[in-house]
């Protein structure tokens, strides 16, 4: 069993982005029960994955699996499925990595800064283009937006 351990928060300058170079990612979401089923293709790389209920705002269970992209796709496109696209840019600051999203779609004008942390009481340094934090508010949550799209303030 893997854990995601993770903060996020809302990116304040996305000026910070420029002349950064990031990845395209499709997410789609093809179930909600027991656990989150999402899958995910990032240039020619694909993954399958599943997410367990939050066991605290910042901390869930994960289990990740490479499948083949061509896959994936078809199974993004099964009646049911929603997704979201965005492209993630990555930024070291302080012995973290900050991964930055710019979404697009419906989703277009939103970024987001999610932060990966070995374990919950970890202190990270927030550069100072983070801003509020959305950790553990459901809407804000990949899932939540792929769904029902922007959130309510």
């Amino acid at each position: 069993m893997a854990l995601e351990i993770e903060r996020k928060f809302k990116l304040t300058r996305p000026s910070i982005l420029d002349g950064l170079t990031g990845e395209h990612y499709l997410q789609a979401y093809l179930a909600r029960g027991a656990v989150l089923l999402r899958v995910r293709v990032a240039a020619e790389r694909a993954w399958l994955t599943l997410k367990s209920a939050p066991l605290s705002a910042t901390t869930r269970q994960e289990w990740e699996y490479p499948i083949p992209v061509a896959d994936a796709l078809q199974m993004a496109r099964q009646p049911g499925a929603y997704a979201l696209e965005k492209t993630r840019f990555f930024i070291e600051h302080k012995g973290h990595t900050f991964e930055v999203d710019r979404y697009h779609g419906g989703l277009e004008g939103l970024y987001t800064v999610e932060v990966e942390m070995a374990a919950e009481n970890t202190q990270v340094e927030l550069p100072d283009w983070v801003g509020e934090e959305l950790t553990g508010r459901k809407g804000w949550d990949n899932e939540s937006l792929a769904r029902n799209g922007w959130p309510a303030a």
